[in-house]
């Protein structure tokens, strides 16, 4: 069975999360995100964090850490298109999708399956930062389907609830019949699916 390249989406996903944080202002920057772990600043820093890390990865280097830097509301964007640009770049080779990168956790993984990991990382959070500053007219319904079908091809159950409730993700909900795409993804991301739940 061959796995999908969803390398094109990862290079999208970069530029609807940079849409969305350029939309946020600076008043909303202390508000909750469904997210557990972040406020809209923190959530940004690890969106731009994340994004960079996506890049090294594509490059085959393994990374260390779990701490971003923090980033300026106004250089965020930017900051995310050109990771968007350097992945782009970082995964051009086809061989990469094959190849494998041991992650600091303990676990090894393609780079297909790392494709599909931070696409779905760049999404979900980009849903967390929509609906908390009113953003969710905002997102790319295709985007949200190709994130979707990455989350569903490695997102283990042992994954959820593993650092804590909601952390790094949730026991999926149930997503109402008539959900939008994002909706679905965010409830199988262990949120809400409804933006009046986050508070």
């Amino acid at each position: 069975m061959t796995t999908p390249d969803r390398r094109a989406v990862l290079v999208l996903a970069y530029d609807r999360a940079a849409e969305v944080v350029a939309g946020v202002d600076a008043d909303q920057l202390h508000l909750v995100t469904a997210c557990p772990d972040f406020d809209v600043a923190a959530l940004i820093d690890h969106l731009v964090g994340a994004g960079h890390r996506a890049v090294e990865l594509g490059r085959g280097q393994t990374p260390t850490g779990d701490e971003f830097p923090h980033v300026g509301l106004a250089d965020a964007p930017d900051l995310l298109r050109q990771a968007g640009k350097d992945a782009q770049a970082a995964w051009a080779d086809d061989t990469r999708l094959s190849k494998t990168t041991p992650m600091p956790w303990g676990e090894t993984y393609t780079g297909s399956t790392l494709v599909d990991m931070y696409l779905t990382e760049l999404a979900t959070h980009t849903w967390d930062l929509a609906a908390a500053t009113g953003q969710l007219d905002r997102l790319d319904n295709d985007l949200a389907a190709s994130a979707l079908d990455a989350a569903r091809s490695m997102l283990k159950p042992e994954y959820r609830n593993q650092l804590g409730e909601g952390s790094p993700f949730g026991a999926e909900v149930d997503a109402p019949a008539d959900a939008t795409p994002w909706e679905r993804l965010a409830a199988f991301m262990g949120r809400q699916p409804q933006p009046s739940a986050v508070e």
